[in-house]
């Protein structure tokens, strides 16, 4: 079972997705890096934000799209697939400021940029970000 502690202006809770594990767990078959974006200020999944990863082509330096989008659970199964996951940078943009105005709200950050270094021989990331209007937070899991 997949848990995040996760903070609102109630205190701290403890998020846990037995139906998100099992997701996940299936969507790691498909990608190498997983992905959930937490609500933290409503405790809810960040559903159907926009966001976008990009690897650096290091010898042209720019950064090449390769996907996008979360779904309703606030995940994005398929992100990568084992073959093109390639020991380099790559930048995961999440369109916060559009996600907020959906539901209503100004945010601080228009968007989150989020920069990983991926080196040989490592095979799988799980990258929650966790977010509020007016802060955001990631860790490797």
């Amino acid at each position: 079972m997949i848990k995040h502690i996760c903070f609102s202006c109630d205190g701290p809770f403890v998020h846990s997705c037995p139906q998100l594990s099992s997701k996940i767990m299936a969507a790691a078959h498909l990608s190498p890096l997983t992905i959930h974006v937490l609500n933290t200020g409503d405790g809810i999944p960040a559903a159907r934000m926009a966001l976008s990863l990009h690897r650096l082509d290091s010898k042209l330096m720019i950064w090449n799209m390769i996907s996008v989008g979360t779904d309703e659970d606030g995940c994005c199964p398929g992100l990568i697939p084992h073959p093109d996951f390639l020991p380099g940078l790559y930048k995961l943009r999440f369109e916060t400021g559009p996600y907020w105005e959906s539901l209503g709200h100004i945010s601080f950050y228009p968007y989150v940029e989020v920069v990983i270094l991926i080196s040989e021989g490592e095979e799988r990331f799980h990258l929650p970000l966790l977010i509020s209007r007016f802060s955001y937070s990631t860790y490797r899991s």
